[in-house]
C-alpha cells in the first residue's frame, strides 16, 4: 500500500517586497524616467562619435567614459545582449578648413619670407581678425582678443628690430619666425581665405581626420572605453547617403537647389503624425543654432538664397572649389552633418533604433535634424525609442574654453590622473547632470578607489589570517551579513533607477565601512563572509569598468618573488646573529636593536617586493600585496611627514628655550615697586601696596586683596628669576 502513498502539496513562496525593480532610463524624448524595453532581443544602441579634426577633450570624455559605463551596465549587469554603433565625422566643414589652414599655414611657414612681407600679410590678416572680433559670443571674443594682443606683441618686435640700425641678419630672421608662429591663428584664417578655394588635393581631407580618429582610439584605450562593435565612417557611407538623401526626396520631403539638397521643415512639420524638433521644441526657429548646425563654410549669403526657408538644413551641399566631392545625382558635393548619422544607423538597424545618445549640446539641431530626416525617409512617426544625452562638463565651475585658457585634453588629463581615477569621478555623478571637473571632484575620486582598494587588501589579509572559516555566525556576523544583503538591494534600485552610479557607489562606501569596522573589532574574524562582500565590490566596479590597480592575488605570491623573499630572510637571518654575538649588549639596548630591525623590515626590505606590513593591535600584523611603486610613494609620504612633523617640534623647542632665554635675562622688579605708578599716589610702607588711587581717594578692601594677590603672583615669578639668576 505505501505505493500508493501520494506526495505532500507543495506551497509556492509568495513574493515579499513589492512590485520587482525593473529598468528605467531617463529619456530625452519625454523628459522622464521610462522603463526600458527593447524592440528586439538585441538592444540596437547608435551613439554619436567624434568628429575627428582636433584632439579630444575632457568634454569628450565625459560623454563616452559616462556611456561606455551604461552600455556596460546594460549588457552585464542587466544582461541584455548589445549591438554598438559609433559613426566617425570624417567629412564636416570643421574638417575641411582646418586641414586646408594647416597645409597653407605650413607652406607659407617654410617660404620664410621676407621681414617687410611678413609685417605686410600680418596687417593685412590683422584687417579680417577685426571683422572676426564682431562676435556675441563673448568666449570666442576672448580668445579673439589674446590671439590679437599676442600678435600685437611680436609685430611690434619685430618692428623694432626692424628699425634698429645696426640689427644683423639672423636677429631679423629670428624676429621674423617668433611672428610668424605667433600669428599662426591669424594668418591660418587669412590665408584661407585667400588661398583655401586652390586646394586641390582631396588626400589632405583625409589624412588629418585619419591622424586624430587614431589619437582619439588611442585615448579611448588608456580610458577603458570598450570600443565599438561597429564603427561607421561618413567617408566610407558616402553612396549610402545618396542614397538616402534620394529615398527622402521620393518621399516629398527634401528639394534639391543649384546643386544642393535642403530639408523641407515645414512639409515635414505639417504632417498630422510628424513633429519637427522633438528633442527641444523650444528652439524651433533658432537661427544662430541652425547656422551652427550647418558649418563655418555654409552659411553664407549664396547658401542660405538657396533655402525656401531658414529652419530647412543641408542633406547635401554642392562643394565649392576647395573642398572635397563625391559624385551624386545633383552634382559632385559632400553630406551634410546631420544626414550622416540617419543613414549609417539606417544600414545597420534599418528603420528602428532602441537607444541613441550623445551629448546634451547635439540635441538641437543635429538630434533634432536627424529625428526629422529619417522618420521622413521612413514614413514612420518614431525611429528612436529611448534618447540618452550626457550633461555638460566644467572646468572649476566654468564652461570649458581655449579662450579662458582652461581647456584640458584628455592626453593632459591622464598626465594628472589615472583612467580609474577619471572614471570614478564620472561614477560620482549622474550621467545626465552637469559635472565639474575640479581638484575637488578628483580627489574625492581619489579617495574613494583607496577605499575600495584598501579595504579588497584587507579581505585577502583577513583570508590568510583566518582561512576559509566555519565558525559560528554570530551576531557581529549577523549584522554584517544583513548589512550585505540590504546594500545589495540598494545598489540593484539604484541601478534600476536611470542607471543612478552616484547612489549605488554611496551605499557600497557604507557597506565597505560596515565591513572595515567588523574587520578592526576582532583578532578571528569570518573570512569568507568578508571576502564575499569585497568580491561583491570588485564586481560592481569591474561592471562599472574601473580598472582596480593590482591587489595581488594569491598566483602573485609565487616564484616571481620566491628569491626576493629569500634574501630577505637571509639578511634578516644574519642580521639577527650579529645581534647574538654582540656579547657587550645588555638587554635593553638588544631590545630597541631588535625593534629597529622590526620597523627596518616593514620599511626598508619589504617594500620593493610590494609588501606592506601594517601592525595590529593585540595579533599578527596584516600582510598586503601592493604595486611596489605605489608602497615606494606612501613611505616617501609618510617620512616626509614624520620629518615636516619633527621639524615642527624642534621649531617649538627652539621657541621655547629662546622665551625661557628671554625670561632669563628680563630684569624683574621687586614685588614692593610693582605698583609704583601714576595710577596711585600712596603706598603701604612695608608692602609697597597701594592704599590712595591718583585722585587721592582711599583704595577699597577689596581692591587691596585683588592687588594683594597680584603682588603675591609676581613675589614668585621674581623669587624664582632671583634663583635662577644665582645659577
Amino acid at each position: 500500500m505505501s505505493g500508493n502513498r501520494p506526495s505532500p502539496p507543495w506551497q509556492a513562496p509568495k513574493p515579499t517586497g513589492g512590485k520587482k525593480c525593473k529598468l528605467q532610463l531617463y529619456n530625452s524624448l519625454t523628459r522622464r524616467k521610462e522603463e526600458f524595453i527593447p524592440a528586439k532581443p538585441v538592444v540596437s544602441w547608435y551613439s554619436c562619435g567624434p568628429t575627428v579634426y582636433d584632439h579630444a577633450h575632457m568634454g569628450h570624455a565625459r560623454s563616452y567614459i559616462s556611456f561606455d559605463i551604461l552600455r556596460r551596465v546594460i549588457q552585464d549587469y542587466f544582461n541584455y545582449p548589445v549591438l554598438f554603433v559609433q559613426n566617425v565625422t570624417d567629412i564636416d566643414d570643421k574638417i575641411i578648413k582646418r586641414a586646408r589652414i594647416n597645409y597653407l599655414y605650413s607652406q607659407y611657414k617654410n617660404e620664410e619670407r621676407a621681414p617687410d612681407t611678413v609685417a605686410e600679410d600680418v596687417m593685412e590678416a590683422l584687417k579680417l581678425h577685426q571683422q572676426r572680433l564682431e562676435t556675441s559670443d563673448q568666449d570666442k571674443h576672448r580668445m579673439l582678443m589674446d590671439q590679437l594682443n599676442k600678435v600685437n606683441v611680436f609685430a611690434s618686435a619685430l618692428q623694432k628690430v626692424r628699425q634698429k640700425s645696426n640689427s644683423s641678419a639672423e636677429e631679423l630672421r629670428a624676429a621674423t619666425v617668433e611672428l610668424v608662429v605667433a600669428a599662426e591663428p591669424v594668418l591660418g584664417e587669412w590665408l584661407d581665405k585667400e588661398k583655401g578655394s586652390t586646394v586641390t588635393d582631396n588626400s589632405l581631407f583625409l589624412t588629418l581626420p585619419r591622424h586624430f580618429e587614431n589619437e582619439y582610439n588611442d585615448d579611448m584605450t588608456k580610458l577603458n572605453v570598450l570600443p565599438p562593435d561597429v564603427v561607421t565612417r561618413v567617408s566610407e557611407y558616402v553612396p549610402q547617403i545618396v542614397a538616402f538623401v534620394q529615398k527622402i526626396i521620393d518621399n516629398g520631403y527634401a528639394y534639391a537647389s543649384n546643386g544642393s539638397v535642403y530639408f523641407d521643415v515645414a512639409k515635414f512639420d505639417a504632417e498630422p503624425d510628424q513633429y519637427y524638433a522633438k528633442l527641444v521644441p523650444e528652439a524651433y526657429g533658432n537661427q544662430a543654432a541652425l547656422q551652427e548646425g550647418e558649418g563655418d563654410l555654409s552659411v553664407g549669403a549664396d547658401r542660405l538664397s538657396e533655402k525656401r526657408s531658414q529652419n530647412d538644413f543641408a542633406l547635401w551641399k554642392n562643394s565649392k572649389p576647395g573642398e572635397p566631392a563625391w559624385p551624386s545625382p545633383w552634382g559632385n558635393g559632400r553630406p551634410g552633418w546631420h544626414i550622416e548619422c540617419s543613414a549609417m544607423a539606417g544600414e545597420i538597424f534599418g528603420s528602428h533604433v532602441d537607444i541613441h545618445s550623445g551629448g546634451v549640446d547635439l540635441k538641437f539641431p543635429h538630434h533634432d535634424n536627424e529625428l526629422a530626416q529619417s522618420e521622413a525617409h521612413y514614413k514612420c512617426s518614431q525611429w528612436i525609442t529611448y534618447f540618452l544625452h550626457t550633461g555638460h562638463l566644467h572646468i572649476d565651475g566654468c564652461k570649458m574654453s581655449k579662450s579662458l585658457k582652461n581647456f584640458i585634453t584628455i592626453g593632459e588629463a591622464l598626465k594628472q590622473n589615472s583612467a580609474a581615477h577619471l572614471r570614478v569621478a564620472f561614477l560620482l555623478h549622474h550621467w545626465k547632470d552637469t559635472l565639474d571637473y575640479s581638484s575637488n571632484t578628483m580627489e574625492g575620486a581619489r579617495q574613494y578607489l583607496k577605499l575600495v582598494t584598501e579595504f579588497v587588501l584587507s579581505a585577502k589579509d583577513a583570508w590568510r589570517r583566518c582561512g576559509p572559516s566555519s565558525t559560528i555566525w554570530l551576531e557581529s556576523e549577523k549584522l554584517l551579513n544583513a548589512s550585505y544583503d540590504k546594500i545589495r538591494i540598494s545598489v540593484h534600485e539604484a541601478l534600476c533607477d536611470s542607471i543612478d552610479t552616484r547612489t549605488a557607489l554611496e551605499v557600497l562606501r557604507e557597506l565597505i565601512s560596515e565591513a572595515n569596522k567588523y574587520i578592526n573589532s576582532k583578532n578571528e574574524v569570518n573570512a569568507q563572509l568578508v571576502v564575499n562582500i569585497s568580491d561583491y565590490v570588485v564586481r560592481i566596479l569591474s561592471v562599472f569598468g574601473v580598472p582596480l590597480p593590482a591587489v595581488g592575488s594569491d598566483s602573485s605570491q609565487g616564484d616571481g618573488n620566491l628569491l626576493p623573499l629569500c634574501q630577505v630572510v637571509a639578511d634578516v637571518r644574519e642580521k639577527l646573529r650579529g645581534l647574538a654575538r654582540e656579547s657587550a649588549t645588555d638587554v635593553k639596548s638588544l631590545q630597541l636593536k631588535q625593534l629597529e630591525l622590526c620597523d627596518d623590515i616593514r620599511d626598508t626590505l619589504l617594500p620593493p617586493l610590494g609588501v606592506r606590513l601594517e601592525d595590529r593591535e593585540g595579533g599578527a600584523p596584516s600582510i598586503k600585496i601592493v604595486d611596489p611603486e605605489d608602497l615606494k610613494k606612501e613611505i616617501a609620504a609618510k617620512k616626509a611627514a614624520e620629518e615636516e612633523k619633527k621639524l615642527e617640534k624642534q621649531k617649538k623647542k627652539e621657541a621655547a628655550e629662546a622665551k625661557a632665554a628671554q625670561e632669563k635675562s628680563k630684569v624683574l622688579e621687586r614685588p614692593e615697586d610693582m605698583f609704583r605708578t601714576a595710577e596711585y599716589s600712596a603706598w603701604d610702607a612695608a608692602t609697597g601696596i597701594p592704599t590712595h588711587d591718583a585722585k587721592g581717594e582711599e583704595i577699597t578692601k577689596s581692591q587691596t586683596k585683588k592687588l594683594a594677590k597680584l603682588q603675591e603672583a609676581h613675589r614668585k615669578k621674581y623669587e624664582k628669576w632671583l634663583q635662577q639668576q644665582k645659577s
